[in-house]
């Protein structure tokens, strides 16, 4: 089966994004206001980093295994990044997906700030995803 190719530049910007807000936020020596902020930056920078990824991985499927449109609910996404290697636990990407929904449909300070706490478990698994698109080049 011929790799498919796809930008993940995209990807791979919004994961920097996301690491970067998150590594001042994590210094914690920033007044309340400002680390509020940062905080608050690392929410909408997860769900930007979060569409995208999973944007790119229903692409993929499509274009590399012909599926259809109705083969790829959110969750069957996540299931077939699994089964492909792209992920070692789809329930993870799909709290990720609960996470963002928490927080993108119905703004609430303290399920923001639950957010942050999954973070650095996100950033491991967009690492992972990036790794395996890069060993498949």
């Amino acid at each position: 089966m011929e790799n498919i190719e796809l930008d993940i530049e995209s990807l791979r910007k919004a994961y920097d994004s996301l690491e970067k807000a998150f590594a001042v936020y994590q210094k914690g020596s920033l007044e309340q206001d400002i680390c509020d902020i940062y905080a608050d930056s690392c929410v909408k920078r997860f769900e930007y980093t979060f569409e995208t990824a999973w944007k790119l991985m229903k692409k993929y499927f499509k274009l590399q295994y012909s599926k259809k449109e109705e083969e790829l609910t959110m969750n069957n996404i996540f299931r077939y990044m699994e089964g492909y290697g792209f992920t070692d636990s789809w329930l993870k990407w799909k709290d990720y997906y609960t996470q963002r929904n928490n927080t993108s449909h119905e703004y609430n300070f303290e399920k923001s700030r639950r957010l942050i706490e999954i973070i650095p478990d996100f950033l491991f698994d967009v690492k992972f995803l990036l790794n395996k698109w890069d060993s498949l080049s």
